[in-house]
């Protein structure tokens, strides 16, 4: 064995001073209570006029709490002392992004384009400008872009099995391939075929993009709200329809079925050339055309086309009016048609007004989701149509009735139908489930697409954006998953090949007759019901 160490020598002989062990740090005492009864009945809001606060922080005491925003029109960093001193005062004119305010200094500090630096509110400002270079390994990069998709799905997607798929093998199976990308677009690609395995809805992830110029502007091909004749072999394009409202249909740039146009400016147009050819060219310009009508006289038109998504908005229009007089027609003026084009805020103000303006004393709504990409309104469309009524008002000479003005929103309890199809998605799906569930009219058409999920987005790195599905929707009383399990109607009915381009809506057709009769027993009932009150 080693020998025992030997204690070092001392002067003078006297034996070494003993070490004494460092004392732990005894917590202070704090005389702090917080009284927890009705707390959140001494909550204190403050209120400035005419700003909006953001970016707000405490500084390490807890006396003052800092926040950006424009007071008396000034815009910069304000701090208050609550509760006592609730009064904004200017703290600096510097503004920026993640603000900390750090003990050391009392200073406040943002992430800006140079990192300005406060002493304490009042005090000089400061800034301290630097450039930092960075050496990216882009295949890391991408991976670690990889992953935090990978990982951002495992922690928050709706399903906690991720759809009994092995997640782990699904990262070990993309995340060398993810690496090997060489820009974001084909790192895209990988991530979506990642999010592919999942086989669901509502989730992608889409790469940053640059933005151009705003005096930049590209060809475009212009629409001059007609449709053409296809079968007509030219020379020309020859005019099939004119579209309600499009410039065609202006009295002073109009056009006519049957009509030929000859030539654009100095464009003959002859046999076989494509139309996108002759009408490609800057935007928001005048065309001159050359037109001949069917006997054979020439004239010169003027006219200022329109891009093809206003064209598409119009036929969009040109379809609902043409609905409406198919179903007006077929139930001799008794029933109405009303479409929602998606589950959104003005979508849902047009439906409400026309409660009023299309159905008004109407017996019956057919209503029509299909080719509805979602949103979030069918509760808002469920308290027009299931309101509960609890009184009758009836005013002097009047008739009975209820005070619109106490409703939330117009309503109707006569009958309805219900029509979806393969394009109605997500929140379309979900009133077309409601509407079963409730019982409060028949579906008409084919299964929806079984896309319900609720999502959000999550950055990620400075590459692109994630959409996570998070929470799922289940039919109330079976408890299915709306996802993968479109709303099945009670009547299914597919149209075949070449109707609809022919006019002919046979499901539209179908939810009449329906309609019809529901409206037809609902009048028998109504009937009945008077007669025995009378007999008692």
């Amino acid at each position: 064995k080693d020998p025992p160490a030997k204690e070092p020598p001392t002067k003078d002989g006297e034996p070494p001073a003993k070490k004494e062990k460092p004392k732990k740090p005894v917590p202070a005492k704090s005389n702090i209570r917080i009284d927890f009864e009705q707390i959140h009945d001494r909550i204190q809001v403050v209120s400035i006029p005419n700003s909006t606060e953001g970016n707000l922080v405490w500084s390490p005491d807890s006396k003052f709490l800092a926040f950006s925003g424009t007071v008396g029109g000034k815009a910069g960093t304000y701090t208050i002392s609550p509760p006592a001193d609730l009064k904004p005062k200017l703290y600096s004119t510097n503004v920026g992004t993640r603000p900390r305010w750090i003990k050391p200094g009392n200073q406040l500090t943002w992430l800006v384009k140079s990192v300005p630096s406060v002493s304490a509110p009042g005090g000089k400002s400061a800034s301290y400008p630097f450039v930092c270079l960075q050496s990216v390994s882009l295949g890391e990069k991408h991976r670690a872009a990889f992953e935090q998709c990978w990982r951002a799905m495992r922690d928050y997607f709706y399903d906690g099995n991720l759809n009994n798929r092995d997640w782990s093998a699904i990262r070990t199976k993309y995340s060398d391939v993810a690496a090997g990308t060489t820009n974001t677009r084909d790192l895209g690609r990988v991530i979506s075929m990642m999010l592919g395995e999942l086989n669901g809805s509502h989730l992608g992830f889409r790469t940053g993009s640059g933005s151009t110029r705003s005096n930049e502007w590209q060809l475009v091909t212009a629409h001059l709200g007609v449709q053409f004749d296809d079968e007509f072999p030219g020379p020309g394009f020859k005019v099939r329809k004119v579209i309600f409202g499009g410039p065609a249909s202006k009295e002073k740039s109009k056009l006519n079925p049957g009509d030929v146009i000859v030539s654009v400016g100095a464009k003959e147009i002859a046999k076989g050339v494509s139309l996108a050819s002759i009408l490609t060219g800057p935007p928001a310009r005048d065309l001159h055309l050359l037109v001949r009508n069917a006997e054979g006289k020439d004239r010169k038109v003027r006219i200022r086309p329109i891009s093809y998504s206003s064209a598409r908005s119009l036929l969009y229009e040109q379809w609902i009016r043409d609905n409406r007089q198919m179903v007006d027609k077929a139930s001799e003026g008794k029933l109405a048609y009303l479409h929602i084009q998606g589950m959104n805020m003005p979508s849902f103000y047009r439906f409400e007004q026309e409660l009023y303006e299309v159905a008004g004393e109407k017996e019956g709504i057919i209503i029509d989701v299909r080719e509805n990409g979602g949103g979030f309104t069918t509760d808002h469309l469920l308290t027009v149509l299931t309101q509960p009524v609890h009184a009758l008002t009836v005013p002097r000479g009047g008739t009975r009735g209820y005070p619109q003005s106490r409703r939330i929103y117009a309503t109707w309890h006569k009958p309805i139908i219900v029509l979806c199809n393969q394009n109605s998605f997500s929140n379309a799906e979900i009133f077309s489930h409601a509407i079963k569930t409730l019982k409060r009219g028949q579906l008409v058409g084919v299964p929806t697409s079984g896309s319900v999920i609720s999502t959000g987005i999550r950055s990620i790195m400075d590459v692109g954006s994630l959409r996570i599905p998070f929470r799922g929707w289940y039919v109330h009383g079976t408890g299915d998953d709306m996802e993968l399990n479109g709303a099945v109607p009670d009547h299914v009915l597919w149209p075949k090949p070449g109707q609809l381009p022919a006019g002919q809506d046979v499901q539209l057709s179908r939810a009449v007759e329906l309609l019809k009769a529901d409206v037809a027993k609902g009048q028998l009932t109504k009937e009945s019901e008077l007669k025995k009150a009378s007999q008692r």
